[in-house]
């Protein structure tokens, strides 16, 4: 089965066969000599049987479906949907091989069944790509029919299927402001300034910051840093074992040929672990060569992927002797503010609480509650309005406010004043946009309370 399993991880590099070859979906294979077809619309099916020996065998391509947009999750999907739930295999699939190749991954795992009380084999093979994913079944009670099985696997040619244009959504109301909506993890070059007015910041330090569809794009001389906007680590994520791992897969083999990957070794169990993985790649779309640094920050749910791309390995590590030096890198992704792109309706939202105990007792003492909502409205004629209400203390017996500001406003690039604040006070705000997934976030932060912070995105 070791030599059966190691040719369907060839489905993926695309052999083409001179053959008379057959199309089903985005498959495209020659079939063996002696095999009955059975075609349907959702699968295409190819049987050989042997009267005398009594041996078997069937081989299923099913149609092309919608990914997940990972291909070890892909895996699991259809190793349950066509394996376990057909009793061709256990519950828990046996440990998958995998093989990537001009954009496409796939996941192979062979395991053995009982039919009709004699010994049979089955192995499922899924290749996912480009939006898609593929899956193919093999199941025999005698390994005789490998060589013919073979022949077909080895013609096989998946065609990458169309890619739709890739529009950025709004911005919900009811999304948290300081949280990045969660992604597809398609990583494109498409233009979008996220609503920004002034969409280029250049640093004093010589970097140069500019947001695109799915990420910042941050350069300075020879080095390219893409500041990917936050993906939500989702159960299914956490239910791989291998976060770091699958969102490097992700995010990196589809445009780039890797080689020598490395990982930093924390040096055993951490809390505060690093996550940061390097390799020798080659662009896919360009044939350009670069040295791949790639780190992922997950915070409150949210993982931060940070590439950058140097012409060689001592070039980086000049430019980035220790891994502080690559997280700083995530301070690029800022912007300035202007009127007009400002003038609008921005809000936030933020809750927590604390489950009480008596230190006398051990006896449960009450939950201790707060949360609050802010709003602000910013007009283009220099005015402004803001309404801020909350709760806050003992579960039963809370304290609420409801505060509400109008007054005179003025923006200049980095900073915004607003007249008539708390006790009629003027506040100056540090002013500051971050681009994220279909939109932006507009950090405030008070110049003279600094723990007096708003995190804001467009109603």
């Amino acid at each position: 089965m070791r030599k059966l399993l190691a040719t369907l991880l060839l489905l993926a590099a695309g052999y083409v066969s001179q053959a008379q070859k057959t199309t089903f979906d985005i498959a495209t294979y020659t079939v063996p000599s002696g095999w009955t077809p059975e075609i349907k619309d959702f699968a295409a099916s190819y049987v050989k049987t042997n009267n005398v020996t009594k041996s078997w065998c069937r081989v299923t391509i099913y149609k092309s479906i919608a990914s997940s947009g990972n291909a070890l999750t892909d895996f699991n999907n259809e190793w349950d949907a066509l394996i376990v739930k057909s009793n061709w295999g256990p519950t828990t699939p046996p440990q998958p091989e995998t093989e990537t190749e001009d954009g496409w991954t796939s996941y192979s795992a062979a395991s053995t069944f009982t039919f009709e009380k004699k010994p049979a084999y089955s192995l499922l093979s899924t290749i996912s790509g480009y939006g898609v994913e593929l899956s193919v079944v093999v199941l025999m009670n005698n390994t005789d029919y490998m060589k013919e099985i073979e022949q077909l696997l080895l013609s096989m040619d998946l065609t990458k299927p169309a890619q739709p244009a890739i529009q950025s959504q709004p911005l919900q109301q009811n999304q948290p402001a300081a949280q990045p909506a969660a992604q597809s993890f398609t990583v494109t070059n498409a233009p979008g300034n996220q609503g920004i007015v002034t969409a280029t910041t250049n640093f004093d330090d010589g970097w140069v910051a500019q947001p695109f569809a799915d990420y910042v794009r941050v350069t300075k001389n020879e080095f390219t840093v893409l500041l990917h906007y936050g993906i939500e680590v989702t159960d299914e994520l956490r239910a791989t074992n291998q976060l770091e791992a699958v969102i490097f897969d992700r995010f990196i083999l589809p445009r780039y040929n890797v080689s020598n990957i490395r990982k930093f070794d924390n040096n055993g169990p951490c809390y505060y672990c690093v996550y940061f993985f390097e390799a020798d790649a080659v662009e896919k779309a360009t044939g350009k060569k670069y040295h791949l640094g790639f780190r992922i920050i997950t915070n409150n749910g949210i993982s931060k992927c940070i590439e950058i791309l140097s012409p060689s390995q001592a070039a980086f590590r000049q430019a980035f002797p220790t891994n502080e030096k690559v997280a700083d890198l995530l301070n690029y992704n800022k912007f300035a503010v202007t009127v007009n792109d400002l003038a609008g309706d921005w809000t936030s939202s933020s809750g927590a609480y604390v489950n009480m105990y008596s230190t006398v007792t051990g006896n449960y003492a009450g939950m201790n509650a707060s949360s609050s909502a802010d709003e602000f409205t910013f007009n283009t004629d220099g005015t402004y309005k803001s309404n801020h209400k909350g709760a806050y203390g003992m579960v039963g017996s809370m304290n609420f406010y409801d505060q509400k500001y109008n007054g005179a406003l003025t923006v200049s690039p980095w900073e915004i004043i607003m007249t008539k604040r708390f006790d009629g006070k003027t506040s100056t705000f540090w002013a500051q946009y971050e681009a994220v997934r279909g939109g932006r976030v507009l950090h405030l932060t008070d110049k003279q309370y600094s723990g007096s912070q708003f995190h804001l995105g467009r109603k």
